[in-house]
């Protein structure tokens, strides 16, 4: 398999990156980022391609190239929650919505594999029906949710397209003191209650990749999905 993962620096596609080097079945990784991609001291590279953009919305033809006959993409680029209060909407918009469509057509355009499958990172309790305004961050879960069904629509527009949609709760990981912290925090919460719905980096990883080798199941994974198909990858 061929896979391209784009935003491939992210707290996400560094463990996508990770994991995919290790998988058999993937023969080719076409990392997609706006930097370089640092690995793992003694990370087997030798079927990573790093393919740096200066702008997630701009494609040109040596670009274009690289994603010929790709089998899949995963698609982690977006502007989380956490992050929006230091952009203006319109570029917020512009990076989870605009990109994600124009790095799509990209890829398309190119000439990918048949079937061609595309997931994409959205969030849970992101709002599927759009007459209704969430009370928090309501502009922005609009814009989300109009984004997985702009994405839902691509197999009815492109011949041979299989989507996903990812949603994922909390992403939990140890990289950082605090965010080990968080990560053994939920781990003790999850024992007594599923109310704040959350994965770690290295489950949500493994789901993706499973399903990107395996395909879908259906076209939305929730983050209960996330962890069994994770946590099942990664037994396996």
């Amino acid at each position: 398999m061929k896979l391209i993962v784009a935003g491939a620096t992210g707290l996400v596609g560094t463990e996508i990156i990770r994991q995919s080097l290790q998988t058999r079945e993937i023969t080719s990784v076409i990392a997609l980022a706006r930097k370089p991609v640092q690995l793992d001291e003694g990370a087997d590279s030798s079927k990573l391609k790093i393919v740096v953009v200066g702008d997630y919305g701009e494609y040109p033809d040596h670009v274009k190239a690289e994603f010929a006959r790709a089998d899949a993409c995963i698609w982690t680029v977006a502007v989380t929650p956490f992050r929006i209060s230091n952009f203006d909407f319109a570029e917020v918009k512009r990076v989870c919505q605009d990109c994600t469509i124009k790095g799509f057509k990209a890829i398309y355009e190119a000439g990918p594999a048949r079937p061609f499958r595309f997931i994409y990172f959205s969030a849970d309790g992101t709002p599927r029906d759009l007459t209704k305004k969430p009370r928090m961050m309501g502009e922005y879960q609009l814009m989300r949710g109009e984004t997985e069904h702009r994405v839902l629509a691509f197999p009815a527009e492109h011949n041979g397209v299989e989507v996903c949609i990812a949603q994922p709760g909390i992403v939990t990981n140890s990289t950082t003191w605090s965010r080990a912290a968080l990560a053994s925090l939920f781990r003790v919460i999850n024992i007594f209650t599923s109310v704040f719905p959350n994965v770690s980096r290295k489950q949500l990883a493994a789901a993706v990749l499973d399903r990107a080798l395996r395909g879908f199941e259906k076209d939305t994974l929730t983050n209960t999905d996330l962890l069994r198909l994770g946590n099942a990858a990664l037994k396996a």
